[in-house]
């Protein structure tokens, strides 16, 4: 199978007259420097980007084969990002992007209609996977769905929550990882907590609709995700009346976007698709849902850059009319028969709903700790394209014999 990384990629543009830039051991500046710089002209692959600071794996050129360095220094660049060719990545075969090593930023999807286990639900390939699952009210809800699509959506959106958080955890299963949920049952890690130096605000959000379940987490950013299906009927073939049925859930302007993109219904509605995706998007990262009246938020977008036209969109949101700029989403098209689009927001710790308070208590780096410097910065730090993961990547590798065994197909 032939794939392609959709980690970002970076060329070393500055230090020509000192031999390359320095390099640290730690993403604090004041962590050991290396002996070794990274020469100019090396290319390095992105695994995390935090506050301005690249952690990196050396790709091509001269230096220590892993390490941070800044990316500028008193308003000059060191490196420049190359430019991105797709979306989303092919079908990838090795453990880079999922795993102990991953990195804390993760955006994976599955393709459910590419998973077809035999026996279904009582097969043994599902009954192994859900035995995975140690929280018994997860496991309850997968079961309670009547359709078996809709159990595999359930069941592998609760696999990337959990394969996301041993991976940020540089375990290889599920063991000792608790997952609980908000009131309004947004999934957080409770214990045990990811390396409060590199990522204090982890935290993981998952989706899914039609083809696609997806995932998204972030080391200090509060994330939310959501994916719609750009699908304009009932499953009865009855046409969906959107601009009726929604009329109040997209402000006046929104609207006036929708009918634009006319010039008939099926392309209104993927243009509409774009706005519910993105509202799904904040209101799962706040945490409080369809609660959140969906009208009061409205969303601006321009295209994304370095990306195929009409492919990718960058968000900001008003809400009741007022600009939050401490708000930031992405929007992609996903490649499929029928057509996709997913949404990732970033936001603040201060917008998070969290009734009982536990998810609060996870997150160790308070709002207040950042400078609006610093905030944008994160705002700002790359949001990977998403890794089309096989089935078995959603497998700890201590567990994959059995996953084999059950009919499963190993990864990697």
């Amino acid at each position: 199978m032939s794939s392609v990384s959709s980690k970002q990629r970076w060329t070393v543009t500055g230090g020509a007259d000192k031999g390359g830039i320095l390099v640290r051991k730690g993403q604090e500046l004041s962590s050991p420097a290396t002996e070794e710089r990274l020469a100019t002209g090396a290319e390095v692959e992105q695994l995390s980007l935090t506050g301005g600071r690249l952690q990196y794996r050396l790709i091509s050129g001269t230096g220590p084969e892993e390490g941070w360095v800044s990316l500028s220094i008193s308003g000059k660049d060191l490196l420049a990002k190359k430019a991105s060719e797709q979306a989303l990545s092919l079908p990838i075969a090795t453990k880079g992007a999922v795993g102990p090593g991953s990195g804390f930023r993760h955006r994976w999807a599955i393709d459910i209609d590419k998973w077809m286990p035999d026996g279904e639900f009582d097969g043994a390939e599902f009954q192994f996977l859900l035995s995975l699952i140690r929280e018994e009210d997860d496991r309850k809800a997968v079961t309670r769905f009547k359709f078996f699509d809709d159990k595999k959506r359930a069941l592998v959106s609760r696999l990337l929550v959990r394969q996301a958080s041993a991976s940020s955890l540089n375990m290889t299963n599920f063991t000792r990882i608790t997952i609980k949920r908000t009131k309004g049952k947004k999934p957080f890690l409770a214990e045990p907590l990811a390396s409060e130096d590199q990522a204090p605000n982890w935290n993981v959000n998952c989706s899914h609709e039609g083809s696609w379940v997806v995932c998204a987490s972030e080391p200090l950013c509060v994330a939310g995700i959501d994916v719609a299906e750009l699908r304009r009927h009932k499953k009865n073939g009855e046409p969906i009346d959107f601009h009726q049925v929604f009329k109040d859930n997209l402000t006046p302007k929104e609207w006036d976007y929708v009918r634009l993109h006319g010039p008939d219904l099926d392309t209104e509605y993927e243009a509409f698709s774009r706005f519910w995706s993105a509202k799904e998007a904040f209101v799962k990262a706040r945490g409080d849902g369809l609660a959140f009246p969906l009208g009061d938020a409205e969303f601006h977008w321009e295209p994304a850059k370095d990306l195929p036209r009409l492919s990718a969109y960058i968000g900001k949101v008003h809400v009741k009319g007022e600009h939050r700029p401490e708000w930031k989403f992405i929007q992609h098209k996903m490649p499929s028969e029928t057509p996709h689009w997913t949404t990732v927001g970033r936001g603040p710790l201060t917008d998070i709903i969290d009734a009982a308070g536990e998810f609060f208590k996870t997150l160790r780096k308070k709002q207040s700790s950042f400078t609006n410097e610093e905030w944008n910065s994160c705002l700002d730090d790359e949001s990977p394209h998403f890794d089309v993961l096989p089935l078995g990547a959603l497998v700890p590798q201590d567990d994959m014999d059995d996953f084999v065994k059950a009919g499963g197909r190993r990864f990697p």
